[in-house]
Order: structure tokens, then C-alpha cells, then sequence
């Protein structure tokens, strides 16, 4: 079946975004270090006790793309769960005390936008494995237009923009696209309302990518839903699959 021919894809569950800023004394690499040995070891013991079904850390590269200044966060965690209230309980119980009390150990608690989020696989090469370790890929906050409910905002963005993601999926060395939108559950109104994680396999295809025409394409798309003006983050990342019950 061709990419073009394929329906976007809703994953189960909900999952729990949250963008992190490395602690002032540490090194990037440091960052890295202890997130990916010692912090890791925590989540892990928080998935087998508690309803936390996988956890993926994304972590900065220190590459500077797309037109953006230095980031103001260092990485991105996601939390999976089968639905918001085993997130909500979850986030606040026992189980995952000790994994919040490490995170102070390299984490900046100053300010961790958050966001309840679903997901949806908009399209991916075929027969292309994405890699649990070191998995290169951007990431983009999204604020939608001003004058579109969320709603309008999803649906033009899951039935109307990603037909021209399919098209970058087919025609360009991008591997896949992920899709994540805030939800109602939200327990404040959240800083943004989606967000687009592009995955490929080389820094210098993300460099080629967004030198050629693509971005002025989806761009002109975008303004039919995105509020163009709006802050945005955008992360070049290594995403570490830190576990999955699934």
C-alpha cells in the first residue's frame, strides 16, 4: 500500500508531554549522562509498579535548526498510559515519589510546560525500523489559530495538512510524522495545543530538509490552522525509548 493511501493513525491511550530544561551546573552531555543511566533506573521501577506503561526521553543534540536561537529547553519526556485518570493518579502517588524527587537532581523545576496529549502516526516510510536508541527527529510546539476551536484545529490538521505530510513522507528523506494534541483532561489551559515530531535518519538530511522548498510549502498550509505569530520550541533530538510494557 503506498504512504499517500494510508489513514492517519490514532495510538491508544493518552501520554503525558512534558518539555525540560537541564539544571544551570550541568553540561549538556552531563544532562544526557544522567538521564539515560541513573534517572532512567527510576522510571523504569515506576513502570512495574504503577499503571505507567512506557517512557520515551528525548534529548537536544545542541544542533540549531529551522531558524531558531539557542532552545530554552534541553529535552522532552512522554509518559503513556491507557487513559488520563491512571496519568492523573499516577503523576501525584507513591509510585512515581521517587522518580519526581531525582528528576531534581538535573532538571531545571523552574519551567516544565506540560500538556495531556493523544497521538496519532501520520505517516512513515515503509519498511523503515525506527531505532529505540538515538533516534534522530525535530520537535515543534503548535499553537492553533486564535479563531479555531481545538477541534477545528485537529481535524484540519489530521484530515486536511497531513495529506501534505504524506506527500514529504513519500518524496523526501523524512522517516515519519507524529502528530500530539493537548487534551480536554488538561489540568491548566496548556502553553500550546499540538505538537510535530518529524523523525530521520541523519542531521544533515534535517539540514537538507528544511534548506530546500518543503518548509515554505507547509508554511503556507500552516496558515490556514496554526497561529503563525505564536511562541514556538523547536528541538533537534535523540529519542530513547527508556521502556514499554507494549
Amino acid at each position: 500500500m503506498k504512504g499517500r493511501d494510508r489513514i492517519v493513525n490514532k495510538t491508544a491511550g493518552v501520554k503525558i508531554i512534558r518539555l525540560v530544561k537541564r539544571r544551570a551546573d550541568l553540561t549538556l552531555a552531563q544532562f544526557k549522562d544522567y538521564w539515560l543511566t541513573r534517572h532512567a533506573l527510576h522510571e523504569r521501577r515506576a513502570m512495574a509498579t504503577t499503571p505507567l506503561q512506557k517512557v520515551v526521553a528525548s534529548i537536544a543534540t545542541g544542533e540549531v535548526a529551522l531558524g531558531a536561537t539557542v532552545p530554552p529547553f534541553d529535552g522532552m519526556v512522554a509518559l503513556y498510559f491507557r487513559n488520563a485518570e491512571d496519568a492523573r493518579a499516577t503523576l501525584s502517588g507513591p509510585g512515581t515519589a521517587a522518580m519526581r524527587e531525582d528528576a531534581k537532581n538535573f532538571i531545571d523545576p523552574r519551567s516544565s510546560p506540560q500538556i495531556f496529549a493523544d497521538e496519532y502516526l501520520v505517516s512513515e516510510k515503509e519498511d523503515v525500523a525506527m531505532r529505540r536508541s538515538g533516534q534522530l527527529k525535530t520537535i515543534r510546539t503548535i499553537s492553533r489559530r486564535r479563531d479555531l476551536t481545538h477541534a477545528q484545529f485537529k481535524d484540519y490538521w489530521l484530515n486536511q495538512h497531513s495529506k501534505l505530510e504524506r506527500e514529504v513522507i513519500e518524496t523526501t528523506s523524512m522517516q515519519r510524522i507524529i502528530a500530539s494534541f493537548a487534551l480536554p483532561e488538561n489540568p491548566a489551559v496548556p502553553e500550546f495545543d499540538g505538537l510535530a515530531e518529524l523523525y530521520f535518519a541523519r542531521v544533515e538530511d534535517i539540514r537538507a530538509m528544511f534548506a530546500g522548498p518543503v518548509p515554505a510549502m507547509m508554511r503556507k498550509d500552516e496558515e490556514n490552522f496554526v497561529q503563525m505569530n505564536a511562541p514556538a520550541v523547536r528541538l533537534v533530538a535523540e529519542e530513547y525509548v527508556i521502556g514499554d510494557k507494549t
